[in-house]
């Protein structure tokens, strides 16, 4: 497993800050902090502990029901990354380097146990052989990191359109609710499917990095 996937990683926050009469007090971040590797993401959210502080606020958000507040913290606070790539700038077309890397995410899930149990599962599936898994901000979710072959196609960008696609249908058939796939239920998110996709990064000491092989 190449340990050198690289990435670009982001501060917060992902959407412009707004006061209560809608102006903007801080703009989206859209140039990236710096890079990243993915032996560095792994060591961020295992260990790092303004993550872990930031996350903990997150999960008391979620936990409360409040949906809008959940999502603002998230959104504001949380640090990101762009697990397709390097990028000059938070644009599709300002792709420097591609990773050989895409996410995907299964989000609802029933408890913290469910998101533990499908962290291992996720992680041990053989046809996914992910890099990296952990669970998601909101407690209740699940991130895989999963390689794929930047040879197959010349054409960067229609290559990795069609490993997402491959991977979110595996994901929701193989892992995700039978029934109709609605945002309530428990399954895939479908929502980003393009080489810029963002992924926050959440605290999880027991996130799994696949070891050199």
């Amino acid at each position: 497993m190449n340990k050198e996937f690289k990435m670009s990683f982001f501060l917060p926050p992902i959407s412009p800050v707004k006061d209560e009469t809608g102006r903007t007090v801080k703009p989206a971040t859209l140039v990236p902090n710096k890079e990243i590797t993915l032996k560095e993401v792994w060591t961020l959210i295992t260990s790092n502990q303004r993550l872990h502080q930031l996350t903990e606020a997150v999960r008391a958000a979620a936990q409360s029901g409040d949906e809008k507040m959940y999502r603002a913290m998230k959104q504001e606070t949380l640090p990101y990354v762009t697990p397709c790539g390097v990028f000059s700038y938070r644009q599709g077309s300002r792709l420097t380097t591609p990773s050989g890397l895409t996410v995907v995410d299964i989000d609802h899930l029933d408890s913290h146990q469910e998101a533990e149990e499908l962290r291992h599962k996720l992680f041990h599936d053989p046809f996914l052989h992910p890099a990296l898994v952990f669970i998601s901000p909101s407690d209740r979710g699940v991130k895989a990191f999963v390689p794929y072959d930047l040879t197959r196609l010349a054409d960067v960008k229609q290559n990795a359109a069609e490993n997402i696609y491959w991977l979110m249908n595996y994901v929701q058939l193989t892992y995700g609710n039978p029934g109709e796939a609605d945002k309530k239920n428990k399954g895939v998110d479908h929502s980003g499917k393009d080489l810029v996709r963002a992924c926050f990064l959440s605290h999880d000491a027991d996130a799994l990095l696949r070891e050199e092989e």
